[in-house]
């Protein structure tokens, strides 16, 4: 912490200027040109996002001229933001709420996964115009595989939402050979368009569950995709009458530990928060914005140090 203002310095210049503040402040910056590449988010509000730390961590490991912003879009002015975007020379944005299913008549083409999900999260500069895609089922599986070591063939699932993050965890856990996904959701109405949408494509059976029936269910995993336990200190089930057998996931990552979390700590069941999904969808991004392979080590050490900083 700097020193109060008008105390001296050791170089004998007021605390915070001199040659070495400015070399500390100029280390901290990213170096920037007539040549840098820019990026960024686009959402309303988007100054929550923790986005630029985690690609602003990457660039500089691997010492890339790029820079990553956060872009306040409000939603009657999308369009003309993404044109003028475009026109500015930036590469690529990542997209949140409210805009991930709005943008999509605005982009020139989707990938395949994007649009049997129904919803973007990933922008990417063409000659054409904006390509898009969906990083946050990629984010979602490459998470289960790498912080709790399953995998979806052949097995069921219980998924709790049906928002746009349930589209795209539904789709991919399908994809991956998924049997069976039960879904349950406070509104049965919007429970069954989900179910709707998943079925066929791309294969497995889904059905839907009220979130007070799920006694004795007993799927291989449970997957949080609500905010409940976010903000409220609820739960949004209680587990031990679920009867979950391997593994869960609560897509909420701060804070840490939700009561979902410690119920399953507390019954001895493998499962994690929303942290490794946020890590690798950026990860997945990044390469989807640059063609290089991301620095997933310093991604994720950027995004712990920036969790535990607004932790306190």
């Amino acid at each position: 912490m700097s020193p109060p203002a008008g105390r001296d310095s050791p170089g004998g210049g007021a605390a915070g200027s001199g040659p070495a503040a400015v070399s500390r402040v100029a280390g901290s910056l990213p170096r920037l040109t007539g040549r840098t590449r820019v990026f960024g988010i686009i959402g309303h509000p988007v100054s929550h996002s923790i986005s630029p730390i985690i690609q602003n961590a990457a660039f500089r490991v691997l010492g890339l001229d790029a820079v990553y912003v956060p872009f306040p879009i409000a939603p009657e002015r999308l369009a003309e933001a993404l044109l003028g975007l475009a026109a500015a020379g930036v590469q690529g944005l990542n997209v949140t709420l409210p805009h991930k299913q709005t943008v999509i008549p605005l982009c020139a083409a989707l990938t395949a996964e994007a649009r049997a999900i129904g919803a973007v999260n990933t922008l990417r500069a063409t000659p054409e115009g904006w390509l898009a895609t969906n990083t946050d089922g990629t984010g979602f599986i490459v998470s289960l595989a790498e912080e709790l070591g399953w995998a979806p063939g052949g097995k069921h699932a219980l998924m709790l939402g049906a928002g746009g993050a349930a589209r795209a965890v539904g789709w991919h856990l399908l994809k991956g050979g998924l049997t069976r996904l039960t879904i349950a959701n406070r509104s049965r109405e919007r429970a069954e368009s989900l179910a709707r949408q998943l079925r066929g494509d791309p294969g497995g059976t889904v059905d839907v569950a009220p979130l007070d029936a799920l006694a004795g269910l007993a799927p291989g995993l449970l997957v949080n995709t609500t905010s409940v336990g976010m903000h409220d200190g609820r739960s949004p089930v209680e587990l031990a009458r679920v009867g979950v057998r391997e593994a869960l996931i609560d897509i909420v990552y701060a804070p840490p530990v939700t009561p979902l979390l410690e119920q399953a700590a507390a019954l001895g069941l493998p499962h994690t928060n929303g942290m490794g999904m946020l890590l690798y969808q950026g990860a997945a991004a990044f390469r989807f914005f640059t063609g290089e392979e991301p620095p997933v080590a310093a991604m994720r050490a950027a995004l712990e140090a920036e969790l535990a900083a607004r932790a306190k």
